[in-house]
Protein backbone atom coordinates (compact mmCIF):
# COMPACT_ATOMS: atom_id res chain seq x y z
CA UNK A 1 0.00 0.00 0.00
CA UNK A 2 2.83 2.60 0.93
CA UNK A 3 4.69 1.58 -2.32
CA UNK A 4 1.67 2.64 -3.93
CA UNK A 5 1.07 5.61 -2.45
CA UNK A 6 4.83 6.81 -2.92
CA UNK A 7 3.98 5.62 -6.83
CA UNK A 8 1.08 7.56 -7.33
CA UNK A 9 2.93 10.61 -5.86
CA UNK A 10 5.65 10.23 -7.52
CA UNK A 11 4.04 10.06 -11.09
CA UNK A 12 2.17 12.90 -9.55
CA UNK A 13 5.08 15.14 -9.06
CA UNK A 14 6.59 14.18 -12.32
CA UNK A 15 3.33 15.51 -13.91
CA UNK A 16 3.85 18.35 -12.03
CA UNK A 17 7.34 18.98 -13.17
CA UNK A 18 6.31 18.18 -16.71
CA UNK A 19 4.01 20.51 -17.08
CA UNK A 20 6.12 23.07 -15.06
CA UNK A 21 8.23 22.56 -17.96
CA UNK A 22 6.02 23.07 -20.55
CA UNK A 23 4.68 26.02 -19.13
CA UNK A 24 8.35 27.22 -19.29
CA UNK A 25 8.91 25.86 -22.94
CA UNK A 26 6.01 27.92 -23.80
CA UNK A 27 7.06 31.18 -22.03
CA UNK A 28 10.32 30.62 -23.45
CA UNK A 29 8.45 29.72 -27.40
CA UNK A 30 6.59 33.40 -26.56
CA UNK A 31 9.53 35.38 -25.09
CA UNK A 32 11.71 34.37 -28.35
CA UNK A 33 8.64 35.30 -30.67
CA UNK A 34 8.43 38.93 -28.85
CA UNK A 35 12.53 38.96 -29.68
CA UNK A 36 12.55 38.05 -33.28
CA UNK A 37 9.68 40.97 -33.67
CA UNK A 38 11.70 43.08 -31.92
CA UNK A 39 14.80 42.16 -33.94
CA UNK A 40 12.57 42.88 -37.01
CA UNK A 41 11.52 46.05 -36.11
CA UNK A 42 14.89 47.33 -35.39
CA UNK A 43 15.96 46.17 -38.69
CA UNK A 44 13.44 48.44 -40.35
CA UNK A 45 14.04 51.14 -38.08
CA UNK A 46 17.87 50.75 -39.22
CA UNK A 47 16.98 50.26 -42.76
CA UNK A 48 14.70 53.78 -42.70
CA UNK A 49 17.77 55.04 -41.16
CA UNK A 50 20.02 54.19 -44.22
CA UNK A 51 17.60 55.66 -46.41
CA UNK A 52 17.89 58.91 -44.67
CA UNK A 53 20.96 59.02 -44.51
CA UNK A 54 21.53 58.04 -48.22
CA UNK A 55 19.03 61.06 -48.97
CA UNK A 56 21.23 63.24 -46.88
CA UNK A 57 24.04 62.13 -48.27
CA UNK A 58 22.72 62.70 -51.86
CA UNK A 59 21.44 66.49 -50.86
CA UNK A 60 24.42 67.26 -49.51
CA UNK A 61 26.41 66.22 -52.39
CA UNK A 62 23.71 68.23 -54.75
CA UNK A 63 23.97 71.05 -52.80
CA UNK A 64 28.38 70.59 -53.39
CA UNK A 65 27.45 70.61 -57.37
CA UNK A 66 28.77 66.63 -57.43
CA UNK A 67 26.49 63.73 -58.77
CA UNK A 68 26.43 61.52 -56.14
CA UNK A 69 26.97 58.07 -58.41
CA UNK A 70 29.69 59.05 -61.05
CA UNK A 71 31.52 62.49 -58.85
CA UNK A 72 30.79 64.32 -62.15
CA UNK A 73 29.55 68.00 -61.32
CA UNK A 74 25.72 67.48 -61.66
CA UNK A 75 23.23 70.02 -63.85
CA UNK A 76 22.43 72.36 -61.83
CA UNK A 77 26.20 73.29 -61.95
CA UNK A 78 26.49 72.65 -65.63
CA UNK A 79 23.85 75.29 -66.54
CA UNK A 80 25.67 77.99 -64.45
CA UNK A 81 29.07 76.96 -66.44
CA UNK A 82 27.18 76.68 -69.58
CA UNK A 83 25.40 80.08 -69.06
CA UNK A 84 28.91 81.77 -68.10
CA UNK A 85 30.74 80.11 -71.04
CA UNK A 86 28.42 81.75 -73.58
CA UNK A 87 28.97 85.00 -71.81
CA UNK A 88 32.95 84.78 -71.93
CA UNK A 89 32.97 83.24 -75.17
CA UNK A 90 30.37 86.14 -76.42
CA UNK A 91 32.89 88.41 -75.23
CA UNK A 92 35.81 87.40 -76.25
CA UNK A 93 35.07 85.90 -79.78
CA UNK A 94 35.58 82.02 -79.23
CA UNK A 95 33.68 79.04 -80.54
CA UNK A 96 32.38 76.83 -77.86
CA UNK A 97 30.61 73.09 -78.35
CA UNK A 98 28.13 71.48 -76.22
CA UNK A 99 28.30 67.72 -76.10
CA UNK A 100 26.12 65.31 -75.14
CA UNK A 101 26.29 61.49 -74.46
CA UNK A 102 22.83 59.33 -74.08
CA UNK A 103 24.33 55.78 -72.98
CA UNK A 104 22.44 53.59 -75.35
CA UNK A 105 19.92 50.93 -74.39
CA UNK A 106 21.18 51.27 -70.46
CA UNK A 107 17.28 51.23 -69.02
CA UNK A 108 17.62 47.10 -70.70
CA UNK A 109 21.04 46.83 -69.51
CA UNK A 110 19.34 47.75 -65.86
CA UNK A 111 16.38 44.99 -66.29
CA UNK A 112 18.77 42.65 -67.96
CA UNK A 113 21.88 42.32 -65.49
CA UNK A 114 20.46 44.78 -62.22
CA UNK A 115 21.08 48.41 -61.67
CA UNK A 116 24.50 47.40 -60.00
CA UNK A 117 25.35 46.89 -63.84
CA UNK A 118 24.03 49.83 -64.95
CA UNK A 119 25.09 51.95 -62.37
CA UNK A 120 28.54 49.94 -63.35
CA UNK A 121 28.19 51.75 -66.76
CA UNK A 122 27.55 54.70 -65.79
CA UNK A 123 30.67 54.85 -63.62
CA UNK A 124 32.97 53.65 -66.34
CA UNK A 125 31.05 55.98 -69.20
CA UNK A 126 31.62 59.07 -66.98
CA UNK A 127 35.69 58.22 -66.32
CA UNK A 128 36.17 57.85 -69.95
CA UNK A 129 34.22 60.91 -70.35
CA UNK A 130 36.52 63.02 -68.09
CA UNK A 131 39.77 61.28 -69.08
CA UNK A 132 39.03 62.26 -73.09
CA UNK A 133 38.36 66.28 -72.54
CA UNK A 134 40.52 68.61 -71.26
CA UNK A 135 41.32 70.08 -67.93
CA UNK A 136 39.43 73.62 -68.89
CA UNK A 137 36.74 71.54 -70.37
CA UNK A 138 33.54 70.24 -68.27
CA UNK A 139 31.92 67.26 -67.81
CA UNK A 140 29.10 66.21 -66.26
CA UNK A 141 26.02 64.20 -64.99
CA UNK A 142 22.49 65.76 -67.07
CA UNK A 143 20.41 62.82 -65.66
CA UNK A 144 19.26 59.65 -66.73
CA UNK A 145 21.53 58.06 -68.85
CA UNK A 146 22.88 61.22 -70.10
CA UNK A 147 26.24 63.28 -69.71
CA UNK A 148 27.33 66.55 -70.76
CA UNK A 149 30.47 68.37 -71.75
CA UNK A 150 31.26 72.04 -72.19
CA UNK A 151 34.11 72.07 -75.22
CA UNK A 152 35.71 75.72 -74.66
CA UNK A 153 37.73 77.28 -77.77
CA UNK A 154 36.46 74.05 -79.95
CA UNK A 155 34.11 74.56 -83.18
CA UNK A 156 31.54 71.48 -83.93
CA UNK A 157 34.51 69.94 -86.05
CA UNK A 158 36.84 69.99 -83.37
CA UNK A 159 34.18 68.64 -81.00
CA UNK A 160 33.10 66.06 -83.53
CA UNK A 161 36.69 64.40 -82.93
CA UNK A 162 36.61 64.77 -79.31
CA UNK A 163 32.36 62.69 -79.30
CA UNK A 164 34.35 60.04 -81.84
CA UNK A 165 37.42 59.54 -79.17
CA UNK A 166 34.94 58.89 -76.64
CA UNK A 167 32.26 56.80 -78.43
CA UNK A 168 35.04 54.53 -79.71
CA UNK A 169 36.60 53.94 -75.91
CA UNK A 170 33.27 53.20 -74.89
CA UNK A 171 32.27 50.70 -77.46
CA UNK A 172 35.43 48.65 -76.02
CA UNK A 173 34.79 48.65 -72.86
CA UNK A 174 34.88 45.54 -70.98
CA UNK A 175 32.21 45.17 -68.27
CA UNK A 176 30.43 41.78 -67.14
CA UNK A 177 27.72 40.88 -65.51
CA UNK A 178 29.15 39.45 -61.78
CA UNK A 179 26.25 36.57 -61.47
CA UNK A 180 27.07 35.15 -65.29
CA UNK A 181 30.22 36.32 -66.39
CA UNK A 182 28.46 37.41 -69.48
CA UNK A 183 29.88 40.22 -71.56
CA UNK A 184 27.96 43.55 -71.31
CA UNK A 185 27.74 45.09 -74.77
CA UNK A 186 27.75 49.05 -74.19
CA UNK A 187 27.29 51.82 -76.52
CA UNK A 188 26.79 55.39 -76.37
CA UNK A 189 25.48 57.95 -78.88
CA UNK A 190 26.91 61.49 -79.35
CA UNK A 191 25.70 64.95 -80.58
CA UNK A 192 27.25 67.81 -80.85
CA UNK A 193 26.51 71.95 -81.05
CA UNK A 194 28.24 74.60 -81.43
CA UNK A 195 28.20 78.56 -80.51
CA UNK A 196 28.04 80.71 -82.38
CA UNK A 197 27.10 78.00 -85.53
CA UNK A 198 23.86 76.62 -83.01
CA UNK A 199 23.02 79.56 -80.87
CA UNK A 200 24.25 81.97 -78.73
CA UNK A 201 21.80 80.66 -75.67
CA UNK A 202 22.24 77.90 -73.26
CA UNK A 203 18.90 76.57 -74.20
CA UNK A 204 19.44 77.17 -77.87
CA UNK A 205 22.51 74.74 -77.91
CA UNK A 206 20.59 72.27 -75.73
CA UNK A 207 17.74 72.08 -77.77
CA UNK A 208 19.96 71.81 -81.14
CA UNK A 209 22.55 68.66 -79.82
CA UNK A 210 19.36 67.15 -78.25
CA UNK A 211 17.89 66.70 -81.35
CA UNK A 212 20.62 65.58 -83.06
CA UNK A 213 20.50 63.05 -80.08
CA UNK A 214 17.03 61.99 -81.42
CA UNK A 215 18.03 62.18 -84.96
CA UNK A 216 21.33 59.95 -84.62
CA UNK A 217 18.95 57.54 -82.30
CA UNK A 218 16.74 57.15 -85.15
CA UNK A 219 19.60 56.34 -87.44
CA UNK A 220 20.35 53.17 -84.93
CA UNK A 221 22.59 54.67 -82.17
CA UNK A 222 26.24 54.26 -81.45
CA UNK A 223 26.78 57.37 -83.65
CA UNK A 224 28.23 61.00 -83.46
CA UNK A 225 26.05 63.53 -85.29
CA UNK A 226 26.75 67.75 -85.40
CA UNK A 227 23.79 69.76 -85.23
CA UNK A 228 21.53 70.85 -88.51
CA UNK A 229 22.59 74.62 -88.97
Amino acid sequence: MKAHLTQMWQSIHGQSRHRQAESQLRKLQGHNVQLERSVKEKEREIDRLRHQLANCEARLQELMGTDVLTALPNRHIFKEHLTHSLKRALRLGYSLSLMIIDIDHLRDINLKYGHEVGDTVLIEVSKILRSSVREIDMPARWGGEELVAVLHETDADGAAVVAERVRRRVSMLEIKDPKTGEHVKVTCTLAVANYPMHGSKPQELLEASCEALMLAKEKGCNKVLIACK
